[in-house]
């Protein structure tokens, strides 16, 4: 799966595209853009998406940013997918006063990706490409 940067953001944003679900079945709100953010700890949606999928908030908490405002969030599992790959149970932080949806390094490091900042683009590696990089 291959996904250009989020050119709203200067410079542009590493992105992906990602799809959210609840309780059994695939995952079926979405597609979202999603920031690639290798700086962030966890993963964080907008409150609204976990509430459409009726999801059970699990306990209140306080969400830092890089400059050290915080602000309450509520933690809930949700289902990602992300191309081909469905991740079950994530830990999501969702976050009421935001619109955008970050992939920390709880999702991030369960993907093998290729950010390729020259072509502007995030590419989700297949099996056959991870295993011959790996090899290298």
């Amino acid at each position: 799966m291959r996904v250009p940067f989020d050119s709203k953001y200067t410079p542009a944003a590493p992105a992906l595209q990602v799809m959210f679900g609840y309780g059994s079945g695939r995952p079926s709100l979405g597609p979202f853009q999603a920031i690639v953010d290798t700086g962030a700890d966890a993963t964080i949606v907008p409150e609204d998406i976990a509430r459409q999928l009726k999801a059970t908030p699990l306990n209140p908490a306080q969400l830092e940013t890089q400059w050290g405002d915080v602000h309450p969030v509520t933690i809930y599992l949700l289902d990602i997918n992300v191309g081909d790959l469905r991740l079950p149970g994530v830990v999501v932080a969702g976050d009421p006063d935001s619109g955008e949806i970050v992939l920390g390094r709880n999702v991030l490091n369960k993907l093998s990706l290729f950010l390729d900042g020259p072509a502007q683009q995030t590419d989700l590696l297949d099996d056959a490409t991870v295993k011959r990089l790996r090899a290298r």
